[in-house]
C-alpha cells in the first residue's frame, strides 16, 4: 500500500498509518497529551497507539512510544526502524499478541479488521475491566481514544483516585457540556 493509505499486517493485528490517519491520531494524541510534536505511527488491534515525539529532552525523535488508552499507559518502546523491519517480516504480529487477535476473529467469526479500527476491552482497564474481555465488535479507534480520555479527564476532575469507586457523575453527559 502506498504512504497515503498505509499498511495492515496480520489482518488488521498492527496497522502503519497513512498519511489522512496519521493526520487524525496525532491531532488527538496532541490534544491528550497537550505537546506539538506528537506524530502518529500506527496501532494494533488492541487498540494501543504508536507514535514519535519531535523534540523531546529525554527519548530520541526516531522512538516509538505506545499508549494504551484502556489502561491510560504509555512510555517508549523502540525505533521506528526496528519496528519498520518488524513490519516487513512479520514479526510484529507476535508483538501485538496476534495469537490472541487470531482467537478473537475465531471466536467471532470476523475475517480481519479495517485500518483505523480496534478491539478494545469491552470496559476500560482503568473501569476497571479485564484486557482478555474484548468487545465483539471491531471500534473505531479514533472514537476509542477520544472516549477513554474524556473518562480519564472527567476522573481527574472529580479527584476519583486508583482504587474509588467511580462516581456516576463521570458518566453524566449534561454535566460535562
Amino acid at each position: 500500500m502506498s504512504a497515503k493509505q498505509g499498511q495492515v499486517v496480520a489482518h488488521g493485528a498492527f496497522q502503519v498509518f497513512g498519511e489522512r490517519r496519521r493526520d487524525e491520531v496525532g491531532e488527538l494524541l496532541t490534544d491528550i497529551f497537550g505537546r506539538e510534536d506528537v506524530t502518529a505511527f500506527g496501532a494494533d488491534w488492541r487498540g494501543i497507539v504508536y507514535f514519535t515525539l519531535d523534540d523531546d529532552e529525554e527519548i530520541a525523535a526516531d522512538t516509538v512510544v505506545g499508549f494504551d488508552p484502556s489502561s491510560g499507559s504509555s512510555g517508549p518502546l523502540t525505533s521506528v526502524d526496528e519496528v519498520l523491519a518488524a513490519v516487513r517480516s512479520g514479526d510484529i504480529a507476535e508483538a501485538v499478541d496476534a495469537d490472541s487477535f487470531d482467537a478473537w476473529r475465531a471466536a467471532t467469526g470476523q475475517r480481519s479488521i479495517d485500518m483505523g479500527d480496534c478491539v478494545p476491552p469491552a470496559v476500560f482497564e482503568f473501569l476497571g475491566g479485564d484486557p482478555a474481555e474484548r468487545s465483539t465488535e471491531p471500534q473505531d479507534l479514533i472514537t476509542f481514544i477520544a472516549v477513554a480520555a474524556a473518562l480519564m479527564g472527567r476522573m481527574e476532575a472529580l479527584g476519583v483516585e486508583p482504587g474509588d469507586e467511580i462516581p456516576d457523575e463521570v458518566f453524566d453527559e449534561a454535566r460535562w457540556q
